[in-house]
């Protein structure tokens, strides 16, 4: 099993982001879990049903970091991934800079999105 956490802005399809909602459903049909770690304000009210679709949502006054690390400490999983941006955010790192802080893998949105369309990506992996 996987855990994946995905930033909204720019990087769902819902908030101008290359990723569909299709691929959360598809890693949570595969057994992964799934969840948002950025704007959950914009995620909770553009989806209808968003609590049956995450297993988590956040963060809440704390950083990324912070929040995914907590999630690793905790949950044991194969994989680690957050699909973010690369820019930074007003006072904020990355969320390249805060994956990797937490020790987590990072896919940039758009690379993310365009390897997700390949065969056999790793992205696409389906080990449980």
């Amino acid at each position: 099993m996987n855990i994946y956490a995905f930033d909204v802005d720019n990087t769902l399809s819902i908030a101008s982001g290359p990723v569909g909602l299709e691929r959360l459903i598809e890693f949570k049909a595969q057994g992964h879990v799934v969840g948002i770690c950025g704007n959950w304000i914009v995620f909770a009210s553009k989806v209808p049903g968003w609590h049956s679709l995450v297993s988590f949502i956040g963060p809440f006054g704390e950083r990324k970091s912070q929040m995914l690390h907590i999630i690793k400490e905790y949950i044991v999983a194969d994989r680690y991934i957050m699909v973010g941006n690369r820019q930074p955010w007003k006072e904020y790192i990355s969320d390249e800079g805060e994956a990797l802080q937490a020790g987590w893998e990072f896919f940039e949105a758009n690379e993310f999105a365009a390897e997700s369309q390949k065969p056999n990506s790793d992205t696409r992996d389906t080990r449980s």
